[in-house]
């Protein structure tokens, strides 16, 4: 049983933004890990299983697991703190995809921003920000009572070619109107077995992936055609232009008039520019 009365103790946290091809070899740490994914995707091999991170996903790594990064797309941002958690239990979310519910995203941003610019105290209130996080990603998973699964490994290269699958599937619709039902029937699963082979494989679930793969169509749509940003939304498959700016700018970082005017060009931090 975890102590209440020992401290979380952080040993190192940093921000990354990684280009094309970039990857980090296979290695281990004696303490816990965390992944938090600001922008991009984040590709994290765990043994067998490759799980992907979108924007605003975590993954907390328990110690002495073998573990890999490569980059899944382009503009990847990400946060890595390497810690002892003390007296917070992580056993029950280690391993597993963590989405940050809406209530710690201030939190999760004013950490990124306080690595940027240290102010008084940095490093106190970094590890503060960092135990904010860490415990209320634990009750978000309590509260909301559905885990992520986790796939034996007997199975991981059926999985796996659900996995693609579905991806294609996704990749060959994106312009229509996708039900669950539909991709269940392609790949001849039921759509609740489906979802859960889906989420434990990807690390992610089926609806996280259609949205990535509708917003770099977007992306590659406001860059290389003439198409109106209403038609480009009518062309990924979003309807309400309202909703496919919305999902824009939370996945890119600004709006999608101004990823075109700025030929791909994001904001990155404080008066800095990175090119998506």
């Amino acid at each position: 049983m975890a102590d209440p009365t020992a401290a979380l103790r952080l040993r190192q946290v940093f921000y990354r933004e990684a280009d094309p091809g970039w990857q980090v070899d296979r290695h281990h740490h004696d303490v816990h890990q965390w992944y938090a994914c600001l922008r991009g995707c984040l590709r994290v091999r765990l043994g067998e299983r490759i799980i992907e991170l979108g924007a605003e996903r975590s993954l907390i790594v328990p110690p002495m697991q073998d573990r890999e990064l490569l980059q899944a797309g382009r503009s990847l941002a990400y946060v890595v703190a390497i810690f002892h958690p003390g007296g917070i239990d992580l056993e029950q979310i280690a391993g597993r995809v963590l989405a940050l519910p809406p209530g710690l995203r201030a939190d999760f941003h004013a950490l990124v921003e306080e690595m940027h610019q240290p102010g008084v105290d940095s490093s106190f209130l970094v590890q503060a920000l960092l135990g904010r996080l860490l415990i209320g990603l634990k009750r978000a998973l309590v509260a909301r009572g559905d885990p992520s699964p986790v796939l034996s490994p007997l199975n991981a290269g059926s999985h796996a070619e659900v996995v693609r699958a579905v991806d294609a599937f996704l990749a060959a619709h994106l312009a229509q109107p996708i039900h669950r039902a539909e991709i269940a029937a392609a790949v001849r699963l039921s759509a609740a077995h489906l979802a859960r082979i889906y989420r434990a494989a990807a690390g992610r679930t089926i609806l996280d992936q259609l949205t990535a793969l509708r917003i770099a169509r977007a992306k590659a749509l406001l860059l290389e055609s003439t198409l109106s940003v209403t038609q480009i939304a009518g062309a990924v498959g979003i309807v309400s232009f309202s909703h496919f700016a919305r999902t824009f700018r939370c996945q890119v970082g600004i709006s999608p008039s101004d990823y075109r005017r700025t030929g791909g060009l994001t904001w990155v931090g404080q008066n800095r520019r990175s090119k998506d």
